[in-house]
């Protein structure tokens, strides 16, 4: 039997060799001190080989050595007033993540900091440069997508799964009428900005063609939508939506628009300027032509009779020999209101050129005698009212009005049209019946007597 001296002489070397192992092993950097100075220095006891590896120091070159000779940058990045403190006062404390930097290293470093029972100081770190250095590439990362997203014309959003604000960018904040982003992060987008149609009638959630991005996987383009200001003001929108992919599944979407009034606007500029006479504002002849097809197209589905209205002013042309082209296109602008006073809504009035304006009158009636009469009293409406007396008012230059009394009468021809008639013919029939009119006097109404 061994006595209990010898199986304690026999464990202690195996502790403290399985102490060492242990020491040496551990994933963590561990370095232990001794004081010197009164604490303004501590020395080297110990020091393991994940602290070798992390800051590049053999154990032999530090043992014994102080701590502000093996480090000179030391008492700069804060650890020896912490081992001091320690020390002192037997409190366990940590530094926190703290960049180091000498000659021989730099780095990122996490302590840790206690004091052992016999007196001893030790340090626990971690080298945290890799997760140091990852956390301000991804603060550089985001940093620069934030200033990409704030300097982008376009407004921009995020969405999660239940349709809720994630971010917003300053062009949307802008675009939509809001100061700060917490007026729409966390909000129900889809309510809060898209929640009713042009027309002002409401817009379910559900019927949403944006949320097809994140519902079905899709990519979203739309251009005939409206966005809701914060002040109720609709804006039409060019919008893209599409998916926002994390680990394979999606978890939102993140949507981009414009603001398209402008286009709006020039685009019924565009629409205005080639459908519609500049002066009168009228339907021109590229209009009024399209017009007549659908009219001819009704007619055959209704078995109705229609007229076109050819309308030509008899003494036009004194007006502007006398007073200037000024004062006559005061003249067609009244005899554009006039005629237009005389029509109703479904009824089309355009000015050819000059002095030439065309009516089209649809769906009159089924039967030709009752359609021929109705055409021929609007035809003596319009007649009389163009054979009132016009004042026009033209402002000069140096704001003095020049005030003119002018007499027109009209020259109008009407050809009735049903199902079986051609759109040239019809126009050449009212061109011919006004001419006829002309030549029997002038203002007077004469139909074409040709039968259709």
């Amino acid at each position: 039997m061994h006595t209990p001296i010898q199986s304690e002489a026999r464990v202690n070397p195996y502790s403290e060799a399985l102490f060492h192992s242990l020491f040496q092993h551990m994933s963590s950097c561990v370095a232990i001190y001794v004081a010197v100075d009164d604490g303004n220095d501590f020395i080297f006891l110990d020091y393991n080989r994940a602290a070798e590896l992390a800051d590049k120091m053999k154990r032999e070159d530090v043992i014994g050595k102080r701590l502000t000779v093996a480090f000179p940058g030391i008492r700069e990045f804060g650890l020896v007033d912490v081992l001091q403190r320690v020390w002192k006062t037997g409190q366990p404390e940590r530094l926190p993540a703290t960049f180091y930097q000498d000659v021989h290293m730099s780095g990122w470093r996490d302590n840790y900091v206690y004091r052992l029972p016999t007196g001893e100081v030790v340090a626990i770190y971690e080298d945290i440069t890799e997760r140091k250095q990852a956390e301000i590439a991804l603060r550089e990362l985001n940093e620069k997508l934030n200033s990409l997203l704030n300097s982008m014309a376009e407004g921009a959003y995020g969405v999660d799964t239940d349709g809720n604000c994630t971010f917003v960018n300053q062009s949307c904040l802008q675009l939509l009428g809001y100061t700060t982003a917490d007026e729409i992060i966390g909000k129900h987008i889809h309510e809060l900005i898209h929640h009713s149609h042009p027309d002002g009638s409401y817009y379910p959630a559900q019927e949403c063609r944006m949320y097809a991005a994140y519902q079905q996987q899709q990519k979203v383009h739309v251009v005939d939508e409206v966005f809701w200001r914060k002040d109720g003001v609709a804006i039409p929108v060019e919008y893209w939506s599409q998916p926002i992919f994390r680990d394979g599944n999606v978890v939102g979407a993140i949507a981009t628009f414009l603001d398209i009034s402008e286009r709006k606007k020039n685009e019924a500029t565009i629409h205005k300027l080639a459908f519609y006479d500049t002066l009168t504002q009228l339907p021109n002849r590229r209009l009024l032509l399209e017009r007549l097809s659908q009219a001819l197209l009704a007619a055959r589905r209704s078995e109705s009779y229609g007229a076109v209205m050819f309308i030509d002013l008899d003494n036009f042309k004194a007006l502007n020999d006398t007073h200037g082209h000024a004062m006559g296109d005061l003249l067609l602008i009244e005899v554009a209101h006039r005629i237009t006073d005389c029509l109703r809504e479904v009824d089309t009035v355009a000015r050819l050129g000059g002095d030439e304006f065309v009516v089209l009158l649809n769906e009159l009636d089924k039967d030709r005698t009752e359609s021929a009469r109705h055409a021929g009293l609007i035809a003596e409406k319009i007649r009389s009212a163009l054979a009132q007396a016009y004042i026009l008012k033209l402002q000069q230059q140096d704001n003095a009005d020049t005030m003119v009394e002018h007499r027109c009468t009209s020259s109008i021809g009407v050809a009735l049209f049903n199902q079986h008639t051609l759109q040239d013919d019809v126009l050449k029939w009212a061109d011919t019946a006004m001419y006829q009119a002309k030549e029997d006097g002038r203002n007077l109404v004469r139909f074409y007597q040709e039968k259709i």
